[in-house]
């Protein structure tokens, strides 16, 4: 039984998502292929990881957020129900019946990563073709909002016991499973939270949760959870966009060293790709240059510093010098 409505996951199948089990997403990144044919990395070869050797997915296939920003096709974008108005994360059963256990979702993501590297082997080296067969990474970034996944604990473990290391990028609304993770001791290599834009009006403008009520709240509660310490690596990320929430550096900076305290802070510009295309303007597009003079401010108003950058992905990295920027298992 699927949690997606029918004409969504159509389209995602027609864009090229692999849909496993219930609610299961793998999809190609465009730096896999890139990291294949041409030895272009994308920016997390900074943090040690071959792009190759990543495989991009989630676990559920919806979303609280209806972010301005976001690249995705949200439900809105084609006139259907958004199926999070029926996600109930009390009903035990209903979730059983919704959602992948977390050892059928990690099979999947073999057998999806295997038939999409599968058609290189003609066109690329033995040892690339073998490595990209052999996943390391799982980045659960493709789609929906993975805290909703019932069993995240279970899953990072999975994950981790077949040797992967595991990013996660969430909105931070959901602190309950934030807290289960450190309940279960079930560690991510790097968690990521995209910050709200500051200010009330603003952040219910640029995000549009679906429950408004204390979506903010909840997000200020994550950060403490992780400003408070934990035992892995954190990032704030900032996806900023022109006469969007590319703002307030002051309000941002208040976040990162008020509140959150993490490892790094990526600075991101958005991408017109995909169904941003249909939300901003091109123009919302900042270059590489404005991405940096933001992540100067930032600098500037707290105790982070500018380490790495990438004008391609037009990303920029800080870090609090206290983590080493790449991995240490990867190194």
């Amino acid at each position: 039984m699927s949690f997606a409505d029918p004409k969504m996951q159509a389209l995602l199948k027609k864009q090229k998502y692999q849909i496993s089990g219930k609610n299961t997403a793998v999809k190609k990144c465009g730096w896999t292929h890139n990291s294949l044919r041409e030895d272009r990395y994308c920016y997390k070869h900074f943090y040690g990881i071959k792009s190759h050797q990543c495989i991009q997915f989630s676990p559920v296939l919806i979303c609280n957020f209806l972010c301005k920003f976001c690249w995705r096709i949200h439900e809105s974008d084609i006139g259907v129900e958004n199926m999070f108005r029926q996600y109930d994360p009390q009903d035990q059963e209903r979730l059983t019946e919704i959602f992948d256990s977390p050892k059928d979702v990690v099979d999947a993501l073999f057998v999806s990563q295997q038939r999409i590297i599968c058609g290189y082997k003609p066109y690329v080296s033995t040892l690339k073709y073998d490595e990209a067969m052999k996943p390391k990474h799982a980045t659960l970034s493709l789609t929906g909002e993975p805290f909703l996944y019932p069993w995240i604990p279970e899953l990072i473990d999975e994950l981790k016991s077949r040797n992967l290391t595991v990013f996660i990028v969430t909105n931070g609304s959901v602190p309950s499973t934030l807290r289960s993770i450190l309940e279960k001791q079930a560690y991510p290599t790097q968690l990521y939270i995209t910050l709200p834009t500051p200010g009330v009006k603003n952040f219910l403008s640029v995000h549009r949760p679906l429950e408004k009520e204390k979506a903010l709240e909840n997000i200020y509660e994550s950060l403490k959870i992780i400003g408070e310490g934990v035992p892995f690596r954190t990032v704030a990320r900032l996806t900023v966009a022109e006469g969007l929430n590319l703002i307030d550096p002051e309000g941002y900076a208040e976040m990162i060293t008020g509140i959150m305290k993490p490892s790094f802070v990526e600075v991101k510009g958005v991408v017109h790709v995909g169904a941003a295309e249909k939300r901003l303007p091109r123009t919302a597009m900042p270059s590489h240059s404005r991405i940096m003079e933001f992540a100067k401010q930032l600098e500037n108003l707290t105790d982070y510093k500018i380490v790495a950058e990438s004008e391609v992905s037009r990303l920029v990295i800080l870090s609090n010098e206290t983590d080493p920027l790449l991995i240490p298992e990867l190194s």
